[in-house]
Order: structure tokens, then C-alpha cells, then sequence
């Protein structure tokens, strides 16, 4: 009866030691379940800012961009003319273009090489793959790769 005693014993005390270990486990699960869903809100709150945020400067880099381009073709009309500034400002290249409207399209080529002869100076323009050819600095034709364009 003694060790059935004792055994009883022993059982209601791992019971209890089970019980509150549990109950400390649960306890400290439940605290780091509502400090996750605190610090989830307040990043969502962060998202939700930066997203207005972005939309905002969204619709300010277009309208800037919109404004770039009209100023840009006003200074390319002034610079060329009418109908060579729209091309300039559209980004149309074409036979008969100055290098100084190519590379106010384009910017700097990667590359140029130049022949002078009597009757002429031709000059190569080169960006990446697409070769400009020029007479006297007006475009005469140009190639991309191993196909030339006419």
C-alpha cells in the first residue's frame, strides 16, 4: 500500500509539474502571438504608406516625364526647325540627319572613325551593333549586325 501510495503520490506531482509547465508554455506562445499580430499591423500600416507613396510618385514622374518631352521637342524645334525638331524629339532617324541630331538622339557614340578624301570626309558612327554612315556629317546610311538598311 506504501508504494501504491507513494506512486499516487509521485503521479499527482508530475501531473501538476506536467500541468503547469503546460499551462507557462501556453502562456508564453499566446504573448508571442500577440506580439506577432501587433508588429504584422503596424508593417502593414508600412506597406499601405508605401504603396500610396509610390502611386504618388508615380503619377509625378509621368507628369514630369510628359513635361520633359514638350520641353525637349520646343528646344529640338528652336534647334532644327519644325519638322527636323519633331524627328529629333521623337527619336526618328533618316537619311539626310546632321551627327549633331543623332547625338542629341543617341548621345555620344561608342565609336567613330574617319576618312577624308578629296571629294569628302566619311565618317562612321558606331552604337553597339548599328553602324551610321556620314558624308560631310549628314547621313547617308547606316547597318545593323551584317544588314544594311536602306
Amino acid at each position: 500500500m506504501s508504494k501504491l501510495l507513494t506512486l499516487l503520490f509521485l503521479l499527482t506531482i508530475c501531473s501538476t509539474l506536467y500541468s503547469q509547465n503546460h499551462q507557462s508554455q501556453k502562456d508564453s506562445l499566446l504573448n508571442l502571438k500577440n506580439s506577432l499580430k501587433s508588429e504584422n499591423s503596424i508593417l502593414k500600416s508600412k506597406i499601405d504608406s508605401l504603396t500610396n507613396l509610390f502611386s504618388s510618385l508615380s503619377e509625378e514622374l509621368t507628369a514630369n516625364q510628359s513635361e520633359l518631352a514638350e520641353i525637349n521637342k520646343r528646344s529640338f524645334v528652336k534647334k532644327y526647325g519644325k519638322e527636323n525638331g519633331q524627328r529629333v524629339a521623337s527619336g526618328r532617324i533618316w537619311k539626310g540627319m546632321t551627327t549633331d541630331m543623332l547625338k542629341d538622339i543617341w548621345g555620344k557614340p561608342d565609336k567613330i572613325t574617319s576618312n577624308k578624301y578629296s571629294y569628302g570626309v566619311y565618317t562612321q558612327w558606331y552604337y553597339g551593333d548599328i553602324t551610321y554612315f556620314f558624308k560631310n556629317s549628314v547621313l547617308i546610311d547606316w547597318e545593323q549586325g551584317t544588314e544594311k538598311k536602306n
